[in-house]
């Protein structure tokens, strides 16, 4: 009793004692997964968990099963089932009672709140099966709520991004054209040029805070066949572009033509995982319904998961079909049937097809009804599918809307330091031929403007830095913002970055160009 006490008092002092470095290490570890993110996912991966749990408890396993599989997931949560299966198994405490120290050690309300729920459920002898269902019901209200609450504050933050851009660049338009009117001195020009930056780095921030906290695609790394060539074409392309820009660079060549150069390397492994984020999107929108029927048809005909496969008509699977025949050729050729699901995964690249099949195939295993678990599974891939939907119009509608309003601020702020910067050197040329023996009608006029302005002394070398600055930062907060908006894959930067590299190269080639002509027509007038 003395040592149970001190292992305990131990445990309490540390804070994160040995308990707790082994569940985690169970927790995070499944084969060869990992866990998806951080605790910025906390609550994605409960309700994935509480849902994994209610399927799985109605195949009737006892207690210790239940905290065992649940301790086993990859996800953040399985931790505190780790730490409570340890005390039960390790130090001979009721389940009842290890949840509630593992409760009263935890500081997030959703994780104390659901083990207090447990400890009190099973001390009063509530069916396991019976009270998670209730739970994993009630998480998904409290996850759908928090969902459209993120997508709602998406919304709104995307249309203050729109409204920081512009305002970050009519700042640093305003600064310039005030440097080159009357000296307002170096550090404000500079000062107003990194207030813009940070107020739009800022809004890039805010954007992927505010957006919902889910995984989309796996977090184990690429496995399907599009994730596995574009993280390829990334390891291969983007150096040999850095490699050439960079030589570029050097021999002096435009930055607007580096920036192309750029964009035709990232554009091509950015364009092959936007398209399998698609698709993506397509299968987890189906998978609810391959569970739903596969289930169904399995309790209803009273046979195994391979010959159902046979009796439906797969087609009926939507975008899934080539991997649900895949899957069945498999099994049919009598291969071990965890690693034929395993495949069926990996083909499809989809951390919520991995959630839902874990959920669906764990539960059969352990000999649930396969009509049950097909509808437990498919009500989680379901939600999951029915809110990113809300999220996708959103985040479509941005994207669509920053790419011509990135070309239009990139426009503006290269064409009219351009322009004044040419009205600067025709004025110094004028001062130039007055000095060297020019005549003028108006000589007390030309003091007095010469006194009051100060466009032939303007520091044409810091003016062209902040603008490229500015356009550099502007081009990579415009990458991202998109791609914290939509989620998934982070080799979509990839894409959008080859857009705006390729709008921003334009821009800086032909703005120039244009002011140079606009300039050339008005002094010829």
């Amino acid at each position: 009793m003395t040592i149970m006490n001190s292992i305990r008092s131990s445990l309490r002092l540390r804070g994160k004692g040995s308990s707790e470095l082994e569940g985690e290490e169970v927790a995070l570890r499944k084969g060869n997964r990992k866990v998806p993110g951080s605790d910025r996912n906390l609550l994605f991966d409960l309700f994935a968990q509480l849902a994994y749990l209610s399927t799985i408890a109605t195949s009737g396993i006892t207690r210790t099963q239940l905290f065992e599989h649940a301790s086993k997931m990859p996800y953040t949560s399985s931790k505190y089932f780790a730490n409570v299966h340890f005390l039960a198994q390790k130090l001979n405490v009721d389940y009842a009672d290890a949840c509630r120290r593992v409760a009263m050690r935890t500081k997030i309300n959703e994780i104390r709140g659901f083990l207090l729920r447990l400890s009190g459920a099973m001390s009063a002898g509530e069916d396991e099966a019976d009270f998670l269902l209730r739970e994993s019901e009630a998480m998904a209200a409290t996850f759908a709520n928090r969902y459209e609450r993120d997508v709602e504050s998406l919304k709104k933050w995307t249309d203050a991004y729109v409204t920081l851009v512009v305002a970050a660049a009519l700042i640093v338009i305003v600064s310039v054209i005030s440097m080159m009117i009357y000296d307002i001195g170096t550090t404000i020009t500079v000062g107003l040029a990194l207030t813009m930056v940070f107020v739009t780095i800022l809004g890039g921030w805010i954007i992927y805070v505010s957006a919902p906290h889910e995984v989309k695609t796996r977090p184990r790394g690429p496995t399907s066949k599009n994730q596995i060539l574009a993280h390829k074409l990334f390891k291969i392309l983007t150096p040999i572009g850095v490699m050439i820009g960079a030589i570029a660079l050097f021999v002096g060549i435009e930055l607007g033509w580096i920036f192309l150069i750029l964009a035709v390397f990232l554009y091509v492994p950015g364009f092959i995982i936007t398209r399998d984020d698609k698709r993506i999107g397509r299968l987890d929108a189906d998978i609810p319904t391959v569970v739903r029927v596969l289930g169904g048809v399995t309790s209803a005909i009273g046979t195994t998961v391979t010959e159902a496969l046979g009796q439906i008509d797969r087609r009926s699977m939507g975008s899934l079909t080539p991997e649900i025949d895949r899957l069945h050729l498999r099994l049919q050729a009598g291969l071990n049937p965890e690693i034929c699901w395993d495949r069926f995964v990996d083909e499809t690249g989809s951390e919520l097809v991995d959630r839902t099949k874990n959920m669906f195939w764990d539960a059969l295993s352990l000999g649930a009804d396969a009509g049950k678990a097909g509808s437990a599974s498919a009500l989680f891939s379901s939600n999951i599918a029915f809110l990113r939907a809300n999220r996708d119009m959103v985040a479509t509608t941005f994207r669509y809307l920053i790419m011509p309003l990135h070309g239009a601020m990139i426009a503006l702020l290269l064409f009219i330091p351009e322009i004044m910067k040419l009205f600067s050197l025709n004025i110094q040329a004028s001062a130039d031929f007055l000095t060297d023996g020019g005549t003028s009608n108006l000589p007390n006029s030309s003091m007095a403007i010469g006194e009051l302005f100060t466009f032939g002394d303007i520091n044409l070398g810091l003016v062209n830095f902040l603008v490229t600055f500015v356009v550099v930062v502007l081009t990579g907060a415009d990458a991202f913002a998109p791609k914290a908006a939509e989620g998934g894959s982070n080799l979509k930067l990839s894409y959008n970055l080859a857009i705006m590299f390729t709008i921003t190269g334009i821009m800086m080639i032909a703005v120039p160009m244009f002011a140079h002509s606009i300039f050339q027509s008005i002094v010829t007038t």
